[in-house]
């Protein structure tokens, strides 16, 4: 288990807020398969939140089968953040997270995320006036959190500092993605400097996040970096059931078993269920378009079933194709090796 502020997680395994992605179908399915202990909403930014827009709405929407829920609120120190967690309080969220790490420039160089992590006394009187108001509407009972990464750029690891200072300002967890700002995804994640960060705190939690894409990653980071969870952000894109493998292995000390080429259609199929019940329509085939390359790195040589996904018009055309590579025989067929993509993180 994993405690946050008031909020405790029944595991130490976060789905991580991935901008463009995690929409409520993705994260049922990601809690379906086991093993997660929090899922987060998309980035929401904190004007169109309190204006309704119909993109934040959708954005935002949760329900009983995606508790316990955070919803993650990006802005900057002159934005009405804290009347924007109040909001997402009032909508569903059982925990707000700052976004202080993005590093897309529409982001970070106007309205926050990274931009954050450049004035880290204002961010730190910042995040006290968020847990403020939080704390005052919901008596206790909903947690804030932040998201960084290390800092801008290596001359500048404010990540422990500021951790710090989150920390003296009624941050309930702080969850620090291993690179800094002007590296985007490139390089690899550095587990020894969150796990400095972890040195830095006296009491709250910090959970690493960066490159894990296989279940033995989640023990051994936490090993190296001393973290008291883990967030797994694109590489959930490919295996939505990576959280119950890495909670298994925790658990157990045994590697969980990898799911057939028939589960993983179904599965897949799963997702287009959830899909058509909470985001219809166009986007529905648009976004299984886009993730059946992804299922794919898993799947061994599906060129032909990843074209017909692509060509298809509908979800019901989906299916057909799917279910067209369902076979007894494919029940037990062993588990298809993939390079590691590092960018996976």
């Amino acid at each position: 288990m994993l405690r946050i502020g008031s909020l405790t997680l029944e595991t130490p395994l976060l789905l991580a807020p991935i901008a463009g992605h995690c929409d409520l179908a993705f994260r049922i399915l990601c809690r379906e398969q086991g093993g997660v202990g929090l899922a987060s909403t998309d980035l929401l930014n904190c004007h169109a939140l309190l204006r309704e827009t119909g993109r934040s709405l959708d954005l935002a929407s949760t329900n009983g089968l995606d508790q316990p829920c955070g919803m993650q609120l990006y802005g900057n120190w002159t934005d009405p953040l804290p009347e924007a967690a109040i909001w997402a309080i009032e909508h569903g969220a059982r925990l707000i997270d700052i976004n202080m790490g993005c590093p897309v420039d529409k982001v970070a160089k106007r309205n926050g995320g990274s931009l954050l992590l450049c004035d880290p006394g204002n961010t730190a009187q910042l995040a006290e006036r968020i847990v403020r108001a939080v704390d005052r509407h919901s008596n206790g009972r909903v947690p804030v959190t932040a998201k960084v990464r290390l800092g801008w750029d290596p001359e500048h690891f404010v990540a422990p500092s500021l951790a710090r200072d989150l920390e003296q300002a009624g941050i309930a967890a702080v969850t620090v993605h291993g690179r800094f700002t002007c590296q985007l995804f490139s390089g690899e994640a550095d587990w020894n400097r969150i796990g400095e960060v972890v040195a830095a705190v006296e009491r709250i939690p910090v959970i690493g996040n960066g490159d894990i894409t296989e279940a033995e990653h989640v023990p051994a980071r936490m090993r190296q970096s001393g973290c008291a969870g883990v967030m797994i952000g694109r590489g959930a894109l490919r295996t939505p059931w990576l959280f119950q493998q890495a909670w298994h292995l925790i658990r157990t000390g045994e590697t969980a078993p990898e799911p057939s080429f028939n589960r993983k259609c179904r599965v897949i199929l799963r997702h287009l269920d959830l899909l058509d019940r909470h985001v219809p329509g166009r986007h529905a085939v648009d976004t299984m378009r886009k993730r059946i390359s992804w299922y794919g790195k898993t799947m061994g040589h599906i060129k032909p079933l990843k074209e017909a996904i692509r060509l298809a018009e509908s979800t019901d055309a989906m299916r057909e194709a799917l279910h067209a590579w369902i076979t007894p025989e494919r029940d037990s067929e062993p588990r298809v090796e993939q390079p590691v993509d590092p960018h996976f993180a």
